[in-house]
């Protein structure tokens, strides 16, 4: 199957625009959509546009909601797109507490959007989904087959969801590969997010709030690392499959900001403050790669390097 042509959405956003990186890397054209919300900055992919024109023959930009069907079928009708990669999502679980319904019309609704399209049009469906929907484990790691278990808002979406690929798939033979990512971290992270957290209440001389007692498990991976082994995964992995993106480096969230403060030559007791614990927040997080051995063709970025680069992108950010 021809796969040069690829439609992304949330192109804008963290991990998207990183995606999109990889795409043009490797010589594919890419069709971007965003919604361009508090999450996404045109300045994540600027530099695949054309003297600040967002239509160029490689890259193009449309700034849709992914919910709204006439959006994308006006998409598809004027482009040649032979897969989609869905990264459009609200993520932040605090964000989902305070306020669930944008969660639902995105990540669930949005989802079932780009399915009927991907169906009518027969292309494949790359849904980009996460740890949490296996839910807290405090021993061992969860496999591909394990059971989900959403213990959040946010992570219910995101299950959801995935029942829906796979219902679409079941129904209509639609193609489709699923990845479940550990947690993300690099350059163009909100500031929402814990490691930007930590940075931005650096340089802005704030106590860094952490939750509860700091204990709770990670499981960390430098974004360039994540979206190489996806374009490895969508290129020659067999599809109708999930698969589990980590590198298995787990930490606990007050060891991540010692590791922070390390690079600031800042004390601990100094700079933080902890905050009463988030609501439904799971303990640990923790999937296995097995399955993704052979497509992890690089030397993987150490934390304390991701840290580094993290925080010389976030320093030069106004």
């Amino acid at each position: 199957m021809k796969m040069n042509n690829f439609l992304v959405t949330g192109c804008a956003g963290f991990i998207g625009s990183h995606m999109v990186d990889v795409l043009r890397e490797n010589n594919h054209n890419v069709l971007g959509i965003d919604n361009l919300t508090y999450a996404a900055k045109m300045e994540n992919i600027e530099h695949h546009l054309e003297n600040g024109i967002m239509a160029c023959d490689e890259f193009k930009i449309y700034p849709f909601d992914i919910s709204i069907k006439t959006n994308m079928e006006h998409v598809f009708n004027y482009n040649d797109i032979d897969c989609i990669i869905n990264f459009a999502a609200e993520t932040h679980v605090d964000n989902s507490i305070k306020g669930s319904d944008i969660f639902i019309t995105s990540n669930v609704q949005g989802v079932k959007t780009l399915l009927d399209i991907a169906r009518n049009h027969k292309i494949p469906f790359f849904q980009i989904s996460t740890d949490e929907v296996y839910g807290s484990i405090l021993e061992g790691s969860f496999s591909e087959e394990s059971k989900l278990n959403p213990q959040n808002y946010y992570s219910a979406t995101k299950a959801a969801a995935e029942h829906l690929v796979t219902a679409y798939n079941n129904t209509f033979d639609l193609e489709y590969l699923m990845v479940r990512m550990s947690n993300n971290y690099g350059p163009r992270q909100h500031t929402e997010k814990f490691l930007p957290t930590i940075i931005e209440s650096i340089k802005n001389n704030k106590k860094i709030p952490l939750y509860g007692n700091g204990e709770n498990i990670r499981d960390w991976i430098y974004v360039k690392d994540s979206v190489r082994i996806i374009y490895n995964l969508i290129i020659n992995a067999p599809r109708n499959e999930t698969y589990n993106v980590t590198l298995n480096d787990e930490r606990k969230n007050i060891d991540v900001i010692k590791t922070v403060l390390e690079n600031f030559d800042l004390d601990f007791n100094d700079s933080v403050e902890f905050v009463e614990d988030r609501l439904g927040h799971d303990f640990r997080y923790s999937i296995n790669n097995n399955k993704i051995q052979d497509f992890i063709d690089f030397e993987p970025t150490p934390f304390e390097e991701g840290v580094k680069q993290t925080i010389a992108f976030l320093k030069e950010q106004t």
